[in-house]
């Protein structure tokens, strides 16, 4: 994925009329995810995926325990895991645009901040959701289609509800929520607040957690059904 990501961002900067934030993600606006979230994707449905198909790990299909410390463990993993990959696959595209272009393409944006959060964001909800999805469905295919699906099905579903009529806009909640904080926090963590804030009311970020938090309740009913019988 970071060979993958490096090259299309060499591409992308090629053809040009790419944003900056874009190029440095890798990110084409034809592809409803980067490379990088696919991989974390990927890796996520794979803890799960992997347990339901190698017999040396689960006698037969349907035997792996779902134990909630045990979803915690796959999901702190393969959360620290995605941060890890954010962090690269960015020095790696800015590494192979300032070799193949110059310093200019691999300079960082402005608004670096909040850009971060929602890059970091939306590679480890990547992951989450694949290791969500594998654990209900026990497929990695599975988990690697829901996430897939949050671009391509979740996103539309929910701009289509956002601009239904009588649906109150949600435009300006970055802004309101600063306004409510009127304290400063230690070591300026309102910004980090208003940066989630920022990343949920993008289409593709209230997306993702919606899909989240829908997956976390299919695996926890799952889990309760499962004691109960």
């Amino acid at each position: 994925m970071l060979v993958v990501s490096a090259l299309a961002a060499v591409v992308l900067a090629r053809i040009g009329h790419t944003p900056q934030e874009r190029l440095l993600a890798a990110w084409p606006r034809e592809m409803p995810l980067p490379p990088a979230a696919l991989g974390a994707g990927l890796l996520g449905a794979l803890a799960f995926g992997d347990e339901f198909r190698h017999p040396a790990l689960a006698a037969d299909r349907g035997t792996v325990p779902r134990r909630l410390g045990l979803l915690a463990a796959k999901l702190l993993v393969s959360g620290v895991t995605a941060v890890a990959l954010a962090v690269v696959t960015v020095g790696c595209d800015a590494e192979a645009l300032y070799l193949v272009y110059g310093r200019e393409l691999a300079e960082v944006p402005s608004e670096w901040l909040s850009l971060s959060a929602s890059w970091v964001g939306l590679v480890v909800g990547c992951a989450w959701a694949g290791v969500l999805a594998a654990g209900v469905f026990r497929s990695t295919t599975a988990g690697l289609a829901a996430v897939v699906a949050v671009p391509v099905v979740v996103v539309p579903l929910v701009q289509k509800f956002l601009e239904g009529p009588g649906v109150r806009s949600a435009a300006g909640f970055p802004m309101r929520v600063r306004e409510v904080l009127l304290m400063q926090w230690p070591f300026g963590g309102e910004r980090y607040l208003v940066g989630v804030a920022r990343v949920l009311a993008q289409p593709v970020g209230g997306a993702l957690a919606l899909s989240l938090a829908t997956l976390l309740c299919a695996y926890l009913l799952t889990t309760m059904r499962g004691r109960l019988r």
